[in-house]
């Protein structure tokens, strides 16, 4: 199961310095482990999330109230690196901060990232034969863009010009031919 973010990979590096001899099973064979338990380590990993926030990357589809909070939860993460030099100096109270902020942005990436596969189980339209479909985030959210691009173009250009069908939207008059 892919659900697993860049920083959730360093969150691990986190919950060992936190809890010793903690055992943490890795979920994706291609995920890279993280050990950003340094400042240079930690911004490193923070400006791979945020290169994977651009468009084209794994999270493009993180909202503008979601990409603040992100962003906010690393300047703190930053913070608290550079105040201590590393989890290995930090005080409990800054583990404890550090991983909650973790989280935030873990629990946003998970959510948001584009590779993410959802499945649904319903019936076939017509029938009741149920049918299990499966998509990743990424293509439900360019088909959603996709429609509302659609349905602003036919409001943009009215359903005459379109040629939208089942529309309540008025439609010109056309003349029967019969000339002045």
């Amino acid at each position: 199961m892919r659900t697993r973010t860049f920083l959730q990979a360093t969150s691990v590096a986190i919950v060992l310095a936190l809890a010793a001899n903690a055992a943490v099973a890795n979920e994706n064979y291609h995920e890279k482990t993280f050990n950003a338990d340094t400042p240079e380590k930690f911004q490193a990993v923070a400006d791979d999330v945020r290169k994977e926030m651009e468009p084209g990357g794994r999270y493009e589809y993180v909202k503008p109230k979601e990409r603040t909070s992100i962003e906010q939860s690393l300047a703190e993460m930053e913070a608290l690196f550079k105040a201590s030099g590393g989890v290995e100096h930090m005080k409990q109270d800054d583990k404890v901060k550090l991983f909650n902020d973790q989280e935030v942005v873990n629990s946003i990436l998970t959510r948001r990232d584009k590779d993410r596969v959802i499945c649904e189980d319903k019936p076939k339209l017509g029938s009741h034969v149920r049918s299990t479909n499966c998509h990743t985030y990424g293509q439900q959210e360019d088909a959603r863009r996709g429609s509302k691009e659609q349905m602003d173009e036919w409001t943009r250009r009215g359903c005459a010009v379109a040629g939208c069908v089942g529309s309540s939207a008025p439609r010109p008059q056309v003349s029967s031919g019969g000339g002045p």
